[in-house]
């Protein structure tokens, strides 16, 4: 901000689009102006969790390890897909009850920093502080990507990032001023290096488009110092970067592992019209076609730019620079190049703010080029009157909308006639100039709001009750049980909030969804009946909730049934608190047997697999989960009866393993309805039924088609509660400090048979663990949980997570560090040796 002269827009810019966005809330009902919210989606799902319990990571010391995300895992990748914001600072600032209040601000103030950027970058490149910077600022700060996508807030910095960007490469053409390139790249791989690394590659196509016609100096010696400021920025940030990637690897498996495609991914004549507004539709989320709007008002000026008086070197530049975003768009194998060699789940043409960035560019030049031959405005009308026909025929029937046409139309024809009088009429008096600058920024503003109105309204709407009245009956929840517990404890839910719950109520729980790495111990719970897609769903047996994850609470809104192997407690909540009083320690000793069981080869039965398990921890022969022996027929009306007699007193579950289907499963028992199981929370998985007592005949029908696999896979087993409460007290209680960040520390004294530490946390292979000094190897406890092999006597065991990657990677930043530093000192001396003129 060296030159004052720009402030004054830049911070009419900021205000213009936190006015904008005020005035799209009051339309749609949003917070402060009703109960809506921009909660929607990821953000809903993913982003508010995980930021929420940044705090409680800072202050236990463990901010990149939790033992709350799917049975412990690592939150590096957490915090670098879905935390690194400065913006996030404000959820910090508020209390957690006020989550969809603080989401609702930081998208305002973002898009206000996003049109304030972009104008500065305007007023920089052309040297001028044209008020009509700040109505173009509101184009990039409104276009597709920042409404369509906002929900993705981690990705949002590195878009009002981008003009800065930019701003320094100017510098870096015009004067060989590297180090301000230098800095902002590193600063956006930081804060989110996935979309910096499309900026990356368009700062190469915008430094060969714009070196004919801005560069000066020696291409080779500009070139250079471009390619060697970016390489050392991407150095710097390796202690950072490093560690991340080797995590989205063991995620997403390879970086670079793709094959090339030259395989169209939509019809190209379509492309054209994404530049109209309300022409965003659900499908563009999963599959559809690129979000390049920016304005409808900016298609003219653009037309005008081509056809106009500019330096045909130039507009040569800048077609290529589109075909080549464009191209990127249309060919599959490109497009994966621009995310990373991977193809995107959800979300596609995550660069495509960069074709926005390029149109908005190019209206600011011809606004700023001087009168234009008539002719030029002849055939700019002439364009864009094809450019409007040809709606009609690329929306289709299905999507074609009359009044879209009309309004388009209008705002085409009103930004001609100002662009022609602001333009043609220099001359104009100042106060008839303001008058045309300031119905030019209300046109655009219509223009923009409306299209954002339509966007938004396009997602799942949640209200600010849906957050706060669960939030709040949830927290009294898990405050009960955390103050009836001693020690440690797992708590899950049975019903469907978010994914990642565990994270906004900071307890301990084993359900989590995210982009980043998956916890080894994933397939083990699927194994073991956790197949909701919440991953805890509707929950195991008695056996898997106690023995193998320490489950010890759940709480219930009512809307699913609840095994019988949990008891309600009293708790001042609309939730029902359940506890599990079987349920084991997160750390414990027990017998080395359990390291030879082969859960592969007991995956046809989670039940009998249980069973083998607890036998083998335990020593005891008695098995916990006992077969009904079901009989299967067929009714009248062709769905699955099943007959069995309930061999002893207690909770009954079932299992349907190896189907594929999507079927609802209508489970009636005695002639009442009991529950509705639906894919993918049931099939497949571990679904509760009633407790039962023993001797008691119970006649069951499954409202299914009828079909063979139900009838000869069909599980269904009792929990034998004092087999599992005798099989407890085989197993030895260890003192145990469990600390966030993957510090765990462990002192026993270890005697007989039970010489396995046994800890219900995921095994990986970044644990290093040490007992009485020594550094031993840790087992994969049933393939997806930690053991450590222990001698006899006294023993002190530690377990350190440790990340990979951190050490190599803070090596690489130290040398670079090291070489901006020589070449910093290198320039100074080469300054101060150059002859004063």
């Amino acid at each position: 901000m060296e030159k004052k002269k720009y402030w004054p827009l830049t911070l009419a810019a900021f205000g213009g689009g936190c006015l904008l966005m005020a005035a799209v809330y009051f339309c749609l009902g949003w917070w402060p102006f009703g109960t809506g919210t921009v909660l929607t989606g990821d953000l809903r799902g993913l982003y508010v969790n995980y930021i929420t319990d940044m705090w409680a990571r800072v202050k236990q010391g463990g901010f990149f390890y939790s033992f709350g995300k799917l049975a412990g895992g690592s939150t590096l990748g957490l915090f670098a897909y879905y935390m690194n914001s400065p913006f996030n600072l404000l959820f910090l600032l508020l209390p957690t009850r006020m989550v969809p209040q603080a989401a609702g601000l930081i998208f305002l103030l973002r898009t206000g920093v996003t049109a304030a950027a972009f104008c500065w970058y305007l007023q920089r490149h052309f040297a001028k502080a044209d008020p009509l910077f700040a109505v173009l600022g509101q184009c990039y700060a409104f276009c597709a990507f920042c409404i369509v996508y906002n929900q993705n807030i981690i990705w949002m910095d590195v878009v009002w990032l981008l003009p800065l960007v930019l701003a320094a490469l100017d510098d870096l053409m015009r004067q060989g001023r590297h180090w301000g390139f230098t800095v902002l790249v590193f600063l956006c791989i930081l804060l989110n290096f996935y979309i910096a690394w499309p900026v990356c590659l368009f700062s190469i196509l915008y430094f060969l488009c714009l070196w004919p016609s801005r560069g000066q100096g020696r291409f080779g010696r500009r070139f250079a110092a471009f390619a060697a400021s970016g390489v050392l920025a991407a150095g710097l940030s390796f202690f950072f970067l490093l560690p991340v990637l080797l995590e989205v690897q063991e995620s997403k498996g390879g970086l670079f592992d793709f094959t090339f495609s030259l395989t169209p991914q939509f019809n190209l004549l379509q492309l054209p019209y994404r530049l109209f507004f309300g022409n965003f539709f659900w499908n563009d989320v999963t599959n559809g076609l690129p979000n390049i709007y920016c304005g409808v008002v900016l298609v003219p000026l653009v037309l005008l730019y081509f056809c106009g008086n500019a330096p045909r070197r130039e507009k040569l530049g800048f077609a290529a620079l589109l075909a080549a975003l464009a191209g990127s768009f249309w060919v599959k194998g490109v497009d994966q190049i621009w995310h990373g060699m991977k193809q995107p789940v959800w979300f596609p043409y995550r660069y495509s703010f960069l074709f926005s960035a390029v149109v908005i560019l190019l209206a600011a030049r011809v606004l700023t080029a001087g009168p234009q031959r008539r002719r030029a405005w002849g055939l700019a009308a002439g364009l864009t009157l094809v450019w409007l026909a040809g709606y009609p025929l690329a929306a289709g029937a299905e999507l074609f909308s009359k009044t879209k046409l009309v309004a388009a139309a209008g705002l085409c024809t009103l930004s001609l006639i100002l662009a022609w009088l602001l333009i043609e009429k220099p001359a104009l008096p100042v106060n008839k100039r303001r008058l045309l600058c300031g119905t030019a920024a209300l046109l655009t503003a219509a223009d923009l709001g409306a299209n954002t109105v339509l966007a938004l309204r396009k997602f799942e709407q949640f209200d600010l009750a849906d957050f706060t009245t669960f939030y709040d009956n949830a927290a009294a929840a898990v405050a009960t049980a955390k103050a009836e517990t001693d020690g440690d404890c797992r708590i899950e839910k049975n019903f469907l909030h978010t994914l990642n719950d565990p994270f906004l109520l900071g307890y301990w729980g084993i359900s989590h969804y995210s982009s980043t790495k998956a916890s080894t111990a994933k397939e083990l719970l699927e194994q073991l009946g956790y197949v909701g897609y919440s991953t805890y769903g509707w929950g195991s047996t008695g056996v898997a909730d106690s023995l193998l994850l320490g489950i010890r609470w759940l709480y219930s809104d009512g809307s699913r049934p609840v095994a019988g192997h949990w008891q309600p407690v009293d708790c001042d909540s609309a939730y029902t608190l359940y506890k599990n009083d079987a349920a084991f320690p997160l750390a414990y000793l027990a017998r080395q047997d359990a390291l030879s069981v082969d859960v592969d080869a007991l995956t046809d039965n989670t039940f009998t697999m249980q069973n083998a398990m607890l036998q083998s921890l335990t020593g005891c022969t008695d098995t916990a989960l006992v077969s009904v022996e079901p009989a299967f027929s067929v009714t009248d009306k062709g769905t699955v009866q099943v007959d069995f007699t309930a061999p002893l007193t207690g909770p009954a579950y079932m299992a349907i393993p190896g189907t594929e289907e999507q079927l609802p499963i209508d489970v009636v028992v005695d002639g009442k309805l009991y529950a509705q199981y639906f894919e993918p929370e049931s099939l497949g998985g571990v679904i509760c039924l009633p407790s039962f007592a023993a001797g008691q005949h119970v006649t069951m029908v499954l409202g299914i088609a009828d079909d063979e696999v139900f009838h000869t896979n069909t599980q269904i087993y009792q929990l034998d509660s004092a087999a599992l409460a005798a099989a407890r007290q085989q197993v030895q209680d260890v003192d145990a400090d469990i600390r966030e960040g993957g510090r765990i520390d462990v002192h026993c004294a270890v005697s007989g048979d039970n010489d396995l530490l046994a800890l219900s946390f995921a095994y990986d292979d970044n644990w290093v663990v040490t007992v009485n000094g020594e550094e031993v190897q840790p087992s994969a406890l049933f393939g997806g949980l930690l053991g450590v092999s222990l001698p006899q006597g006294d023993c002190t065991v530690t377990l350190r997570y440790t990340h990979p990657g951190v050490v190599p990677g803070a090596a690489a930043s130290l040398a670079a560090l090291a070489a901006a530093l020589g070449w910093m000192a290198w320039e100074r001396k080469k300054k101060i040796g150059k002859p004063q003129t």
